[in-house]
């Protein structure tokens, strides 16, 4: 049996009498007729339509003046039917001043509706949009009460309320409000009960409009990680559509400390190691501590900081150590630094070591560390990622490094970067839809597959 971890490979198809044909797709020719009233603008010498279906060309494609400040022209437009078509009117060679115009490209003859210059009121499709959140992690942490009848969740964002006919965007006085309720299954069973969701039009067209959204609990908008505590994005696509599951902050529940666990610190330090004002380090009379989050970052100070924050070397090895029980619902990112007398002098402020935690408990050992200071200078050793000699954060990848080893005794060992909530799946096709999700890697970092049976893939998944 052949494991195969998918990174970049090809697929060789073989067969007899098979053909293969390309069909180029004949353009449409739809006449779309444009109209205008001008009288917002006053008397124009030439009105043009200009827009994505001419370059936006002031000039391919004149309008003629009807009646009064009626101004009107029908232009052959080839893109393929179904486009979303941007333009402006164009007076004078000037520019509407609104955001663009949009509309859907039909079939055959198109007539769209008489406009006022520099209004856009087209009427843009409504299309019937699916939000959906995780609450796990908040369950977890008892900050949201599934059932709780003063407890909402829901989904707020631009696309609230009736369009105002003024820009695809604008607001109105609903929009970013309280927000649209979402609800859940309680009977649903194990942690899909904390999913919540709610389907609600949203106004605009499929290719071009981005919604903007955020969800609430009990009120309260919440600040996601992925995009900087910004709002989220969504493109609309289609008249049906269902956004991806998100967590809530983006918090799961496997970032989460599931129980109390002891996490050991090590650090590697010589006698005479500068820290980043050049001071050496003196060993046996200065005292090594760690700071970090999960301590509450005590005030740094020459003097030290609380002897239970202090490493102790483990006899004469130049290794000090020290352990901590990091309580339930902590984050398993851990972000901390060592110092020497209490000063915040390994790397300067804000450059820190990140780790996780990558056991359930009910111990964990971080890899050792090493000095930041002494790492950061060129020619040195670095146990993380390498980040330059620009003094910065140090972190741990969150998960990956899949390889396999040399098979031994009829089996195939396979190791990896893991974590809680990512599992090893296999599948014995890439195309295959269905991948197997392997028992007990939650948390794990290797296995040893047989050596037998037929080729297989693997790849990590993280789970939600």
């Amino acid at each position: 049996m052949k494991p195969i971890i998918p990174h970049g490979f090809s697929r060789h198809w073989h067969g007899v009498g098979i053909a293969f044909f390309a069909a180029v797709a004949a353009q449409a020719q739809t006449q779309v007729a444009f109209q205008v009233d001008t009288t917002s603008y006053g008397t124009p010498a030439s009105v043009a339509i200009a827009g994505t279906f001419n370059g936006w060309s002031t000039n391919a494609n004149p309008l003629v003046n009807v009646t009064g400040n009626i101004w009107s022209n029908t232009v052959t437009i080839t893109d393929p039917t179904g486009t979303i078509e941007q333009c402006k009117f164009v007076a004078d060679g000037n520019y509407e001043s609104i955001p663009n115009r949009q509309f859907k490209l039909g079939t055959g003859t198109q007539v769209l509706p008489l406009e006022t210059w520099n209004v856009n009121d087209w009427p843009a499709p409504t299309n019937q949009v699916t939000f959906q959140v995780n609450m796990t992690a908040q369950v977890f942490l008892g900050a949201f009460t599934n059932g709780d009848p003063n407890g909402s969740i829901t989904v707020a964002g631009d696309f609230e309320g009736p369009w105002d006919g003024t820009s695809l965007g604008g607001l109105t006085a609903s929009q970013w409000d309280n927000g649209l309720v979402l609800t859940n299954n309680p009977l649903a069973g194990g942690t899909s009960s904390n999913i919540y969701s709610g389907t609600y039009a949203v106004v605009g067209f499929p290719g071009s409009t981005t919604v903007q959204y955020k969800f609430r609990m009990n009120g309260s908008l919440e600040n996601p990680a992925s995009t900087g505590g910004t709002n989220r994005q969504a493109a609309i696509t289609s008249a049906n559509q269902v956004l991806p599951l998100v967590d809530y902050n983006d918090i799961s529940i496997y970032d989460l400390v599931q129980s109390p666990i002891a996490v050991t610190f090590s650090l590697f330090i010589t006698n005479g190691t500068l820290d980043d004002g050049d001071y050496a380090f003196q060993k046996g009379l200065d005292t090594i501590y760690i700071n970090g989050d999960f301590l509450g970052w005590w005030s740094w100070g020459l003097g030290g900081g609380p002897a239970a924050d202090q490493m102790v070397e483990v006899g004469d090895s130049d290794v000090y150590t020290n352990s901590f029980v990091i309580p339930r619902g902590n984050s398993i990112y851990v972000n901390y630094k060592y110092s020497l007398d209490g000063i915040d002098d390994e790397n300067g402020p804000q450059t820190n070591h990140i780790r996780e935690i990558r056991s359930y408990g009910p111990a964990y050992m971080f890899p050792q560390d090493v000095w930041s200071w002494t790492v950061l200078q060129p020619g040195n050793g670095n146990p993380y990622p390498d980040p330059g000699i620009t003094p910065t954060n140090i972190v741990e990848p969150d998960f990956g490094s899949l390889a396999i080893g040399a098979p031994s005794g009829g089996q195939i060992p396979i190791t990896w970067l893991g974590r809680p909530g990512v599992v090893l799946q296999n599948n014995s096709s890439l195309t295959g839809e269905v991948w197997n999700t392997n028992n007990g890697t939650d948390a794990a970092m290797s296995i040893n597959w047989p050596n037998s049976g037929s080729a297989q893939f693997f790849r990590l998944m993280k789970k939600q």
